[in-house]
């Protein structure tokens, strides 16, 4: 089913989600602090990562840094309320996903399933060539993206943002169409979890997101040109 690195100081927390994946065959390993994160990140296969944002020792923005820097394993933060900043940050760090405390854990399994659907499961036969788009090179066979030939850090969510409206140029993409391709169809009617991640996908494409366009109420489009008028 997956291994999972739980990352969280909280006893009660860090037993109840490790109890609810167990029960759905994945399984645990459990970290309290940084040292113990980091140790177990380099000692045990994972497949993914539940993270807390404030830790003792180093912060969870920290350990996300350190993670990204040598693996591209997906990283969920859980985080409260009260950690917005924290959380941008973490996103900024390499951080796929968050869930925000308290959730439920129903909510954290589909995203975890999600994550894990994605890095097991087969690339879809349309999700391949080239997409060129000025100086933005979207390459779906080796799953990467340069601007101007210059490689682009995208989180797996952003990329299979991304991915999904390249491989429909010109089309509306709906917003129930991206959420069932991306998340799953658990997803659909999340709009406002959807502009989160494309806001984050705009500020990364820089003067290349005039191709990407909001279609209001409805979803967004990737063009092949832009109209100079």
């Amino acid at each position: 089913m997956g291994n999972i690195l739980l990352v969280e100081d909280d006893p009660s927390i860090r037993k109840l989600v490790r109890v609810n994946l167990a029960k759905r065959g994945y399984t645990v390993s459990e970290a309290s602090d940084s040292g113990q994160a980091m140790a177990l990140f380099q000692a045990v296969p994972v497949d993914l990562v539940l993270l807390d944002l404030l830790l003792p020792g180093l912060s969870g923005v920290d350990i996300c840094s350190w993670i990204r820097a040598r693996s591209d394993v997906p990283i969920i933060i859980m985080s409260a309320r009260l950690d917005e900043d924290l959380k941008v940050a973490a996103l900024d760090a390499g951080a796929d996903d968050y869930v925000t405390k308290p959730f439920g854990q129903e909510e954290l399994l589909a995203r975890v399933r999600a994550f894990l659907r994605r890095s097991y499961g087969a690339s879809s036969p349309t999700h391949t060539g080239r997409v060129q788009l000025d100086g933005l090179t979207i390459d779906l066979d080796a799953r990467r993206v340069l601007l101007d030939e210059v490689d682009l850090r995208l989180t797996r969510t952003e990329y299979a943002i991304l991915s999904e409206l390249a491989c429909r140029l010109d089309a509306v993409v709906t917003h129930d169409e991206l959420l069932t391709e991306v998340w799953g169809g658990e997803y659909r009617g999340a709009n406002h979890y959807l502009h989160t991640y494309i806001g984050r996908l705009r500020k990364k494409l820089g003067k290349y997101n005039r191709f990407l366009e909001t279609i209001p109420g409805m979803g967004y489009t990737l063009h092949t040109h832009i109209s100079d008028g």
